[in-house]
């Protein structure tokens, strides 16, 4: 029976032997955690639930935070009990009537006076101590300096609990972060950010007035009507591209050297710890998201959604005006157009050559460099493209898959179809 241990909700999400603790060096299990809070024993292999739902477990570890504090300030307090009845108990003396001073210290630095009252009624003084003063004005002389220095030290532990404190108040870099114990990310809103992991059912859904989208919050949304609605973008001075975010396209672009998190295998930047997590997943080839029809595998859930909308469902909301034709991104869309305005503004800055996509003139820049990066596993030969290498492997595998469209005789490349198909089939007739 799958139901929370605690509140009996219908949809548990975890399992009370699976879980593990906060890293506050408690060497429990969380099962022991459980017993400890609740004095409720659990059993393993039991027919009653061990289950438990998120909310019911954020509780145990908050309520086992605070027990283990009262228990440790029980044991503080009575240890110091036993200590004071145990030590040798000090005279005092007792003085009737000291008049309340009103002391006054000035602090060069910022011109301030702290006034402070002081009323001592009861002094200390141990049976060790072998201090006797002669007369009451020797006695308030000691008092005065005991009082000063109390009202300094009492300065020094207030002036940099207030500067925090404007720090706090002043600046965003000092707000709190704290750590998802459901998927380990660092986040300043652990309330908001909880949503992520509750079923989709339950979440709360806010929709745009415009369109059919729906959004977790109300800022999220007012994003969305800001960029996609009233069309709210701004013009990069360096590359004159207009983004729908500025200042984030111009330290992703043009300044990543600032970006906080590096990747040591390669040295890339990236903006936040779960960006350079994805990116890992490059190195690892560790790709745990698989599509459920054709099985191909991802590094993350996301490509793989992105993958079947495209793929399998033939997602295509992005058509061309001019001839009809329609497209997955807007990006594929853009580049079409090109070919209708023979527009080509991407410039190679190596042999000035103008190219129509920025993936075409990468792919060209290849050719200017010096190292042949792709080597083949069958022979010496080594290539500064991939395609060429591609085109390379057919002289190994002697596949033919491109034949004429003339005379059905297959040839291994493209190239050599066409050519064949222009000097057998087509030459006569561009004579005749």
């Amino acid at each position: 029976m799958d139901v929370c241990r605690v509140c009996l909700t219908k949809t548990p999400e975890k399992d009370i032997f699976q879980l593990q603790t906060r890293k506050n060096g408690d060497s429990k299990s969380f099962s022991e955690v459980f017993t400890f809070c609740l004095d409720v024993q659990v059993v393993k292999d039991s027919a009653v639930s061990t289950k438990l739902c998120l909310k019911c477990y954020r509780k145990v570890l908050s309520f086992h935070k605070f027990k283990c504090l009262a228990l440790k300030s029980d044991a503080y307090l009575k240890t110091n009990l036993e200590l004071e009845e145990s030590s040798v108990k000090p005279e005092v003396f007792i003085k009737d009537s000291i008049k309340t001073e009103q002391m006054s210290i000035s602090d060069d630095s910022q011109n301030n006076s702290v006034k402070d009252e002081v009323s001592m009624e009861i002094f200390v003084k141990d049976e060790d101590s072998g201090n006797n003063y002669d007369t009451d004005d020797e006695f308030l002389s000691v008092i005065k300096k005991i009082k000063y220095e109390y009202i300094e030290e009492d300065d020094k532990e207030k002036e940099p609990s207030n500067k925090r404190q404007r720090k706090t108040k002043g600046t965003k870099a000092s707000a709190t972060r704290q750590m998802c114990e459901e998927c380990g990310k660092t986040v300043k809103d652990l309330k908001a950010h909880s949503y992520m992991h509750l079923p989709e059912a339950s979440r709360r859904r806010i929709k745009c007035h415009t369109c059919d989208k729906t959004f977790s919050s109300h800022s999220a949304r007012y994003k969305h009507n800001k960029i996609k609605h009233l069309g709210v973008r701004q013009k990069c001075s360096i590359c004159n591209k207009v983004v729908k975010h500025l200042r984030q396209h111009y330290r992703m672009v043009h300044n990543r050297a600032s970006l906080p998190f590096e990747c040591v295998p390669c040295g890339r930047r990236f903006i936040s710890k779960s960006s350079l997590d994805v990116h890992m997943t490059t190195h690892t080839k560790d790709r745990p998201h698989s599509c459920d029809v054709c099985e191909k595998k991802f590094s993350t859930k996301s490509l793989m959604l992105l993958h079947k909308r495209q793929v399998h469902d033939k997602e295509k909301s992005h058509l061309c005006q001019l001839c009809s034709k329609s497209f997955f991104k807007k990006y594929h869309l853009q580049e079409h157009l090109r070919t209708h305005s023979k527009e080509k503004p991407y410039k190679c800055p190596d042999c000035g050559k103008f190219f129509a996509s920025l993936t075409i003139m990468k792919s060209h820049r290849e050719i200017h460099n010096e190292v042949k990066k792709y080597a083949c596993g069958l022979c010496d030969m080594s290539f500064k493209k991939r395609n060429y290498l591609s085109v390379h492997m057919i002289s190994h595998t002697k596949e033919k898959r491109h034949p004429c469209q003339y005379c059905g005789v297959k040839f291994g490349r493209s190239d050599h179809r066409k050519r064949h198909e222009y000097t057998a089939h087509e030459k006569h007739l561009v004579a005749a």
